[in-house]
């Protein structure tokens, strides 16, 4: 066979073969548009009309109803307190994740899968029933202030460590600890063993390796938790509506109450719609810093 056959031949399998990745993809994409994009962009035109439970869709408004959002100062205080409590339970998690993400990469030997799979196994529980759980601990009758009376560290219950935003807090961020702690686990696998031997050579003590080596290696990681966990706080209404009571309440339970109890599918979608845009800019701050970090890492 000549070589101007074969390579004819073989010309035309790479052109009919050029359609197989758009095959592959044809049906993620198709599923990606009806099922993300598609109810991104009902919300969005919900948002920009007179619409509510008793009449339906109605005429468009333009910006009545984000207008409305910010203009209303009860909902701003909603918003900052949302801010504070999603910002203290995300350093809480990374103080906690950093140290196990260490130990767990460096430390544990043979025992560092078992650990794992049993974190990711004890994270699979049923959401709804941790919260009870922590209710059941934290309460004022709970585990927790039984025995602290029994001891006698305290004479009456802790009113704080429920239905407060302590609480809220603690739970959030147990309930998020693991998807905090992987990422940033992932990122110090990466890490070559002999820098941390040298720095213990060298007389460096733990907090001085974890602040001068772990940690920004370890940036990516953080970064990438800060995206996968915090952008799904912002919105969390489950766990401050039952553990939280209404010193926690916060904007996803605002979003819950427009919606379902006061029947505002306007204001309610230009709410959700304003926490999408505030997620995305987090995201990209988040990408821009872990991409700095990395080039400041390279050099």
């Amino acid at each position: 066979m000549s070589a101007s056959v074969k390579r004819e031949r073989a010309n035309r399998s790479g052109s009919g073969s050029g359609w197989l990745p758009a095959i592959y993809l044809a049906a993620p994409i198709a599923w990606l548009v009806a099922f993300f994009i598609a109810p991104m962009v009902i919300l969005l035109v919900v948002s920009f009309q007179k619409a509510d439970v008793f009449t339906g869709l109605g005429s468009f408004t333009g910006w009545s109803n984000y207008t409305a959002f910010f203009s209303d100062h009860a909902q701003l205080r909603v918003l900052l307190s949302t801010a504070i409590i999603t910002t203290a339970s995300m350093a809480l998690m990374l103080a906690l994740s950093l140290p196990i993400a260490y130990l767990l990469a460096f430390r544990v030997g043979r025992w560092e899968l078992p650990l794992l799979l049993l974190l990711v196994v004890a994270d699979e529980l049923n959401p709804l029933i941790r919260v009870y759980a922590w209710r059941m601990l934290l309460g004022r009758d709970g585990i927790l202030n039984s025995f602290f009376q029994l001891v006698g560290l305290v004479q009456h219950p802790i009113a704080i460590l429920l239905f407060s935003k302590f609480a809220v807090v603690l739970v959030m961020s147990m309930e998020f600890l693991t998807y905090t702690m992987i990422p940033i686990y992932a990122a110090l696998k990466t890490v070559d063993p002999s820098l941390l031997d040298a720095a213990n050579d060298l007389g460096a003590r733990l907090p001085v390796t974890l602040r001068k080596i772990l940690i920004p290696l370890a940036a990516p990681g953080i970064f990438v938790a800060i995206i996968l966990v915090g952008i799904p706080m912002l919105t969390e209404f489950v766990t401050p509506a039952l553990v939280g009571g209404t010193s926690a309440y916060m904007i996803g339970n605002s979003i819950e109450d427009q919606i379902l109890e006061s029947g505002n599918w306007g204001v309610g979608a230009a709410m959700s719609f304003l926490m999408l845009v505030i997620s995305a800019v987090l995201a990209l701050v988040a990408y821009r810093v872990g991409k700095l970090n990395r080039l400041e890492t390279a050099a």
